[in-house]
């Protein structure tokens, strides 16, 4: 039995069809509306709204059929196809919008996707009054007001963006004579915890611009219901009597659909001096925002060593080694260091189970010099550590000692790296020196099966990087079947999955390691470990040189036949090495590294620019 539909829940009748039940239905507890259903939606402590555990529907999500066990919230939104929860916008609701069914009406009707977040949250200085305005739909709707020391449990929908220009819409927020604004509540005054524990840093709501109904001493009126509501109206105004009807049932169905009724209604408010402020008005912007859930960090306080993670510009160029972008003096206070090592600061620190990715050190002009706060973590770091935008990070300061000189630096360009997750060596490897690799991951890196790459690992005490040089082998797909198959659970499980230790999905690419390499990588029993991975510079120049100098010897016997005299022989010898000099660096370099150009085409004049 489905004891999750909306229609099993009491959650169905939506007010825009039955007016006088305004609000509507709202769900006693948190839940994913997703088609027509409320899926539970159970908290993890200390972890932000993505990590949450969804039950999944009868049959499971789209991208994941047949699942049962609960998954985090992420996880079943992509599953479902649909917008991740960083990249919704989280909007406060107070009347008909906390209603499942009244989404469901307005979502559906307009051919826009109804799977939307809905968390409980207790909001403090904010009270649930009556707009001074009364809706064609035929009833007279909410609006929240500033209500200090008081606190209201309430629900947060989290919106993509087709879903809050729907709802925008529909609340005349592009409309100069519209119904509301929409705001941004700031968390530092307006307190709204999840039940995770999340103080939310801001969250948006619908504020109307008429302001709302006051009970007779100026002070804001609570909505008490639709039917009653409009009871208590009516009989204080002989003039709505007139000409809404003298009960609940005429007023709605006078006002309903009746624009020019309405906005009489609207006016006599304030004729009759019947409306007051709501005390939000300061927070209306000229335009409505746009910031999303992953840029509205959390508030809750951290300690002097943690910092919450940002997120990286889109455009930066990180080179897959995985970075932290921090102010000049955030990078002076860490000691300058030119990796450091960062740590979840929400999973368990002691040194078995400790979890850390090793990052680059990049100083960013565009966070200001003073900033000792933000700290901007790549995705793939992310990835690896299970994180969330806005979630505390510790980090600690890491030194890599680099095999290779500046000069091939110079010459053959940065190296490029790949991030993977470490797993188990595979029996067909066990005790062997080597990694294992999938074909894109030795794609990515330039090289091929059986060439040397070298894995950067965990630092030790002294913040030490250990480094091995290894041979990189293609992974069958045998063996990656096996895995995929035997891996799933927890940090405790043979082999743990980061979907259910971490709640992350996709993972990074997997690399497999014999136990004794993990040692020599710093990693101990350190599961879902990361490492960074590069080709082996020198390896690949040897490589190269071996291709090279045969051509080259072909060559000079050619120019030995030719020319007599031994000064152009030797000039000739001179042009072949530098010939093969420069084509070594060309191949090298367009062989281990991923650059993308991108031309930009301005007249007659053509900009090239390195992202």
């Amino acid at each position: 039995m489905d004891d999750r539909t909306l229609e099993a829940l009491g959650l169905a009748e939506a007010p825009r069809e039955h007016p006088l039940i305004y609000p509507g239905a709202w769900p006693a507890e948190s839940g994913l509306l997703h088609q027509r259903r409320l899926l539970r939606l159970r908290p993890v402590a200390g972890r932000r709204l993505a990590k949450w555990q969804v039950q999944p529907p009868p049959g499971g999500f789209r991208g994941d059929p047949g699942a049962e066990e609960p998954v985090p919230l992420n996880y079943a939104l992509m599953s479902a196809n649909q917008t991740l929860v960083g990249d919704r916008f989280p909007v406060l609701s107070v009347g008909s919008n906390a209603c499942p069914a009244q989404l469901c009406h307005k979502m559906e009707g307009a051919g826009v996707s109804a799977t939307i977040p809905m968390a409980k949250v207790r909001v403090s200085g904010i009270g649930v009054g009556v707009s001074a305005y009364v809706s064609p739909m035929g009833y007279v709707s909410s609006s929240p007001y500033r209500a200090p020391g008081r606190t209201m449990d309430l629900f947060v929908t989290w919106l993509d963006v087709a879903q809050l220009e729907l709802v925008d819409a529909s609340e005349g927020i592009f409309d100069p004579v519209g119904e509301y604004h929409r705001v941004i509540l700031p968390g530092d005054v307006f307190r709204a915890e999840l039940a995770s524990g999340e103080l939310l840093g801001g969250m948006y709501a619908y504020v109307n611009r008429y302001g709302v109904l006051h009970d007779g001493s100026g002070a804001p009126r609570d909505h008490p219901g639709e039917r009653r509501l409009l009871t208590e109206l009516i009989s204080e105004s002989r003039q709505l009597r007139d000409w809404f009807g003298s009960t609940p049932e005429e007023f709605s169905a006078a006002a309903r659909g009746d624009l020019h009724l309405c906005e009489k209604g609207t006016r006599l408010f304030a004729d009759e001096e019947r409306a007051a402020l709501s005390g939000l008005e300061e927070y209306a912007p000229e335009a409505p925002a746009s910031t999303v859930y992953d840029d509205i960090h959390p508030l809750n306080e951290l300690p002097a060593d943690h910092y919450p993670a940002c997120r990286t510009p889109n455009l930066f160029d990180q080179r897959g080694a995985g970075v932290v972008r921090v102010s000049a003096r955030l990078a002076r206070e860490l000691g300058g260091p030119s990796h450091l090592m960062v740590q979840n600061a929400q999973l368990p620190t002691a040194r078995h189970e400790r979890l850390g990715a090793l990052a680059g050190v990049v100083v960013a002009p565009d966070i200001a010099a003073d900033d000792t706060r933000t700290m901007q973590v790549d995705h793939s770091l992310r990835v690896g550590l299970g994180l969330e935008p806005g979630e505390a990070v510790t980090v600690a300061p890491a030194q890599v000692r680099h095999g290779s000189s500046r000069w091939t630096g110079f010459f053959f360009g940065a190296p490029n790296y790949v991030v993977c997750r470490v797993q188990d060596g595979d029996r067909a490897s066990a005790e062997h020196e080597v990694c294992l690799l999938d074909e894109m991951t030795l794609e990515l890196l330039g090289v091929a099966s059986g060439d040397s790459v070298v894995i950067e690992g965990f630092p030790d005490r002294e913040g030490i990087v250990p480094t091995l040089e290894l041979k990189a082998i293609r992974t069958s797909s045998e063996v990656q079947e096996r895995r995929t198959q035997l891996h799933g659970g927890d940090m405790t499980s043979r082999y743990p999955s980061s979907l259910d230790a971490l709640g992350t999905f996709p993972d990074l690419p997997w690399v497999f390691l014999d136990r004794r390499l993990w040692w020599g990588l710093g990693l101990g029993e350190q599961w879902l470990a990361t490492v960074r991975i590069r080709s082996s510079r020198s390896y690949q120049l040897k490589k190269e040189l071996r291709e090279m100098v045969f051509l080259l010897g072909l060559a000079f016997i050619g120019v030995v036949t030719v020319l007599q005299s031994l000064v152009w022989q030797a000039a000739s010898l001179g042009v072949l090495i530098l010939l093969v000099a420069f084509a070594v660096t060309v191949r090298m370099r367009s062989r281990l590294s991923q650059r993308a150009r991108l031309f930009r085409h301005r007249g007659r004049r053509r900009v090239t620019r390195r992202e």
